[in-house]
């Protein structure tokens, strides 16, 4: 520690609106917080025994008490550590205490000198004296400041680097005692002691933590009581860092914690180490859900945000390495609290739609430093939930243009990655996918799917299309429209669909990969049924989807093909039979089959029965799966009479003499074998018109 080292302060400019309101709310919420004095602290702590005799007035001759502080003197002259001078110290000091001697002040510090010799501070603690001072501190009562001022310095040099004699302290909770002796004129060598004590020694941080240091520390910083005392201001900034992470402290501490840091944050000239000290604990403690209702409760969230912008305006050391990082590292860790902060259940019915706070996010959305955009995706992201509001932040606040409008810039990938959260979120209202292909959605995601430095990122772009293009005919008609091409490309004829398959192809992601089987899975979902009915738009689309894409279905095969999410692979299934039930779509299909070599796992899913230990849900799946399969030998039969592996895969599955022992129902053998008699006579009648002579 250096006391007179010249620190960094906060570069501080004048309040703007949001930061004036959130100081406002600071006296608001006082009024309703357990913020005790540092008296109402301390009276609660329940100090280490006392058990020193009894003190009678003085009987004894001032002569005698002379002699008896020159034999102590005399014994630490000829000491050598050893434990006999230490004891005879020990007879002596009882002796001072019970007459009440004015010499034991001129005793106790002797001792106190001599503390600083670290040979003698074991036999301090051994032979009793370190007990015999830490039972004067304890005693309520006793006021002389001449001898608890030693008796406080032999405790901290006693136990500077020194376990055994920590130990002593932390037994019978002296540590309270310690702290009880925070008067004005004892502040200056309490706070040193309490640091010499508990330094490198987890077991009393622990005590003092669940004795409330970090309060009383803070009280006294924020009551002036330390206001131009670097040196103890430095102690007690450590001491607030060391043990803010305690859990014990932190379940003991006053609900008005977090008011202290908020205001000791917010005062101006905070040196740049001390602002990141006090933030990270405010954030230490608004990781747990006891503060983090205080603080919405309590209408805080509003200075949180102050801290987090405070932090982008801090005056640090360019060439300081360590300076830079700190700030980095901060500003993610109030971001992470922030958005746990909004994530909880009360949060949106102290912030509703409409508050202050909301429209602060939505400035920020705005802004060029990446920390206020990531905090406000994350913030709105987390309001996002809920029909409603995600129709008004469209509808209303036409939040979808500004995130768009991030996602078309040069933002840092965490940025993007944050936007696209919040746009995820915005598109599971149904109404709001209109909005958000209107407002070009597609084209700007299409640009992140080449972001390989940032697979998160080119994995959400990706994601965000199967969620916009869900039941939504236009924005369909959007992903499946040419896509510009740059001055180099030879691509003329590439859609947006296109981009995504060619990731697809190239990608070593399976997320990614089964993201893009299932958007082309989405869009036969949609159009194929409206084809059906005849909807001129949905077949021209279903037409375009499969003439302009050259392996479509290769995305949704390797649905089928990969093993981790049983779910997606019947996903799969299902969408392949869609897409058999057309003409153009029977070809991918058998191509996709072909390719990724998919007709063992589909005689595989047909014939293997589901185990006697699987749960109903897994066997009706596994009977979905059969069914659709069915489905798709079905339209594959109806649409191509030359598709003669199904045939034979028709033949095998049927070739098993007892239903047991075969996972196909009653009802699926016999659509199979109506299949195979209905195609076998298509066939002949075909070689029949094929062999009729021409007219």
């Amino acid at each position: 520690m250096i006391a007179d080292s010249k620190l960094d302060v906060v570069q501080t400019t004048g309040p703007d609106a949001e930061d004036q309101f959130a100081k406002e709310t600071s006296s608001q919420a006082e009024k309703n917080m357990d913020c005790p004095s540092l008296g109402q602290i301390l009276s609660k702590l329940s100090p280490g025994p006392s058990i020193l005799p009894v003190q009678t007035i003085s009987s004894v001759p001032a002569d005698e008490q002379a002699a008896l502080l020159r034999r102590l003197e005399d014994a630490l002259a000829e000491a050598t550590g050893g434990a006999e001078s230490s004891e005879e110290v020990q007879t002596i000091l009882i002796e001072l205490w019970k007459c009440r001697s004015s010499y034991l002040a001129l005793a106790a510090d002797a001792l106190a000198n001599g503390s600083r010799n670290s040979s003698w501070r074991l036999p301090y603690g051994r032979a009793g004296i370190l007990n015999f001072f830490l039972q004067i501190i304890a005693l309520r009562e006793f006021d002389d400041n001449d001898v608890l001022l030693h008796a406080l310095r032999l405790v901290g040099n006693s136990c500077a680097d020194t376990d055994e004699n920590r130990a002593l302290v932390v037994k019978d909770n002296y540590t309270a005692a310690i702290l009880n002796r925070l008067s004005p004129d004892l502040v200056h060598v309490v706070i040193p002691v309490i640091y010499n004590i508990c330094i490198d020694y987890e077991p009393a941080q622990s005590q003092l933590a669940a004795n409330k240091l970090v309060y009383i520390l803070l009280r006294l910083i924020k009551d002036g009581v330390l206001e131009d005392n670097e040196a103890l201001l430095d102690f007690s900034y450590e001491l607030i860092e060391l043990l803010a992470e305690q859990e014990q402290g932190i379940r003991e501490s006053p609900g008005g914690t977090i008011l202290l840091l908020l205001d000791l944050l917010s005062e101006e000239g905070v040196a740049l180490s001390r602002f990141v000290c006090l933030a990270n604990c405010l954030m230490t403690y608004l990781d747990k859900e006891r503060f983090q209702n205080i603080c919405v409760g309590q209408r805080m969230v509003e200075r949180v945000l102050s801290v987090l912008k405070q932090s982008l305006y801090i005056k640090a050391d360019p060439s300081s390495s360590g300076d830079t990082q700190a700030l980095a590292q901060l500003q993610l860790k109030i971001n992470q609290t922030l958005s746990e902060v909004s994530a909880s259940p009360k949060f949106p019915e102290v912030y509703p739609f409409e508050s202050p706070l909301v429209q602060t996010l939505k400035d920020w959305l705005s802004s060029t430093e990446d920390q206020l955009q990531i905090c406000s995706c994350v913030m709105l992201g987390n309001l996002a939930r809920s029909d409603a509001v995600c129709e008004a932040m469209v509808r209303k606040m036409n939040i979808q243009t500004m995130l768009i409008s991030i996602l078309r810039s040069d933002a840092r990938g965490a940025v993007l990655h944050s936007a696209l959260g919040i746009l995820k979120n915005l598109a599971i209202a149904g109404d709001n996918r209109q909005c958000l292909g209107d407002a070009g959605i597609i084209p700007a995601v299409s640009r992140l799917w080449e972001y390989e430095t940032v697979p998160q990122v080119q994995f959400a772009a990706t994601s965000i299309v199967r969620q916009v293009i869900i039941s939504s005919i236009a924005n369909i008609s959007r992903l499946l429209e040419l896509a510009p091409t740059g001055e180099n490309s030879s691509s003329s004829q590439q859609t947006y669909l296109s981009s995504l398959l060619s990731l697809c192809e190239k990608t070593d992601s399976t997320p990614i990969k089964t993201e893009v089987g299932r958007i082309v899975a989405s869009i036969c979902r949609t159009i194929v049924p409206k084809s059906r009915e005849a909807d001129s738009e949905a077949s021209t689309l279903l037409e375009r989807l499969f003439t302009m894409h050259e392996g479509v279905a290769l995305p949704v095969g390797a649905m089928i093909a990969q093993s981790q999410w049983p779910v997606v692979r019947s996903e799969g299934w299902f969408a392949l039979a869609l897409m058999a039930s057309s003409k153009h779509g029977t070809a991918a299909v058998l191509h996709c089959l072909q390719k990724l070599d998919l007709y063992p796992l589909l005689e595989e899913t047909m014939s293997t029965p589901a185990s006697d230990s699987a749960d109903e849900a897994d066997k009706f799946k596994s009977a979905k799966d059969r069914d659709n399969i069915v489905v798709l030998i079905q339209e594959l039969l109806k649409n191509d009479v030359s598709s003669n592996a199904f045939l034979r895969i028709c033949k095998r599955l049927l070739m098993s003499k007892s239903l047991q022992a075969n996972a196909l129902s009653a009802s699926q053998r016999a659509t199979l074998e109506m299949l195979m008699h209905s195609h076998v006579s298509q066939h002949l009648q075909g070689t029949r018109l094929n062999s009729d002579p021409a007219p």
